[in-house]
C-alpha cells in the first residue's frame, strides 16, 4: 500500500477536505483525489463520502484510518530513529568472558559500566579462554575476561592484559558428604572420590593439584556447564573444584569448603592492542569497571 496515498488519506480525514489536505501537503487537489481513488480501487470499496461542508470517512474509511495512523506513526518513528543514529552513531562494545566470570563478575561490572556509559550498546558472549582469545585478536570481541588456566595466556600477542584478581579454588561436596562437616578439607582426603569436570583446562588444574597431594583424580563425569556440574554434585554423584568468587552463585544444596593448599587461578581483562594503535575508549572504560567489580567481588567472598 502506497505510503504517500496513506498520508494523503490521513490528512483528508483530519481536515475534512480534499482541497485543505492538498494545501497542507503541498500537492494539487487532483493529485490527492487520485491517491484516494487508488486506495479505493485497491481495497474495492469507497473510503470517503461527501457532506455539506466537505468529506468524511465511510465505515471502511474509518477502519483504514486507524491502521493508517498507526502505520504512519511507526514509519515516522523509524525515520526519527535512523536520523538520530545518523547524527550520533551508537557506540558498541562486544564483551566475552569465561563462564565463571559471567556468573560472578560480569553482572557487577556491566551494571557499573552502564552507569558510566549509558549510550554504549553492550553485547556478550560466553566461552572458555582458548576460544575467546582468537575472537579477540580477530576483532570479533573488544574485551574479554579470561584466566591463566591451561593452556595459559599467549606471550607477545597484540593483547593488553589487566590483572583483575587471584582466585583460590574451593571444593564443592554433596551436603551429606563425610567431609562436609569440616571447615577446611585437605585435597588428599578426597583421593577416592569421583570428580566432575567440564573442560580440559579445568581438568588440567585439578590433575596438577591432586598430583601435588599424592593421587590421581578419577574424573568419571564430564559435562559442559556449571549448572550441570553442580547438579551432579548435589545429587551425590561426585565432587568438584570451583573458583571462590563463584561461591555466591552456587546452588544452596551443595557444601562449599576451603582447601588447605588451594590451587589458584589468575583472572585478567584482555583487550586487543595492536602495536601503535590508540586505546579504545569504550574497552578501556569497561576494564576500569571490571577492576571496580573485581574489588567488590573479592570483598564479598
Amino acid at each position: 500500500m502506497d505510503l504517500i496515498a496513506l498520508r494523503s488519506f490521513r490528512e483528508v480525514c483530519r481536515t475534512g477536505s480534499i482541497s485543505a489536505a492538498a494545501d497542507t501537503l503541498g500537492y494539487t487537489q487532483s493529485a490527492v483525489s487520485r491517491q484516494v481513488a487508488a486506495l479505493e480501487a485497491r481495497l474495492g470499496t469507497p473510503l470517503l463520502e461527501r457532506h455539506a461542508r466537505g468529506v468524511r470517512p465511510t465505515p471502511a474509511g474509518e477502519a483504514l484510518l486507524g491502521h493508517a495512523v498507526a502505520i504512519l506513526r511507526r514509519i515516522e518513528h523509524a525515520e526519527q530513529d535512523v536520523a538520530a543514529l545518523r547524527d550520533r552513531p551508537v557506540a558498541r562494545l562486544r564483551v566475552g568472558a569465561v563462564p565463571s566470570a559471567a556468573a560472578a563478575l560480569l553482572p557487577e561490572a556491566l551494571t557499573r559500566y552502564a552507569t558510566a556509559a549509558p549510550d554504549v550498546r553492550v553485547t556478550f558472549a560466553e566461552d572458555v579462554t582458548p576460544r575467546l582469545l582468537p575472537r579477540l585478536l580477530d576483532g570479533e570481541l573488544d574485551a574479554a575476561v579470561v584466566t591463566d588456566y591451561p593452556p595459559g595466556l599467549p606471550a607477545g600477542a597484540a593483547l593488553a592484559l589487566t590483572h583483575l584478581l587471584d582466585d583460590p579454588l574451593v571444593c564443592v561436596l554433596p551436603r551429606d558428604h563425610a567431609r562436609a562437616g569440616q571447615d577446611v578439607v585437605d585435597l588428599a582426603e578426597l583421593a577416592g572420590e569421583t570428580w566432575v569436570e567440564d573442560y580440559d583446562g579445568a581438568a588440567s588444574v585439578l590433575m596438577s593439584a591432586c598430583a601435588r597431594a599424592g593421587f590421581a583424580p578419577r574424573i568419571d563425569i564430564e559435562c559442559g556447564s556449571w549448572p550441570a556440574k553442580q547438579a551432579f554434585v548435589a545429587g551425590g554423584l561426585g565432587v568438584m573444584l570451583a573458583p571462590r568468587t563463584l561461591v555466591p552463585a552456587l546452588r544452596r544444596d551443595v557444601a562449599v569448603r576451603a582447601l588447605t593448599d588451594p590451587p589458584r587461578r589468575r583472572v585478567y581483562a584482555a583487550v586487543r592492542r595492536p602495536t601503535g594503535a590508540a586505546p579504545a575508549p569504550a574497552a578501556d572504560a569497561f576494564v576500569a569497571a571490571l577492576l571496580e567489580a573485581a574489588a567488590v567481588t573479592v570483598e564479598r567472598t
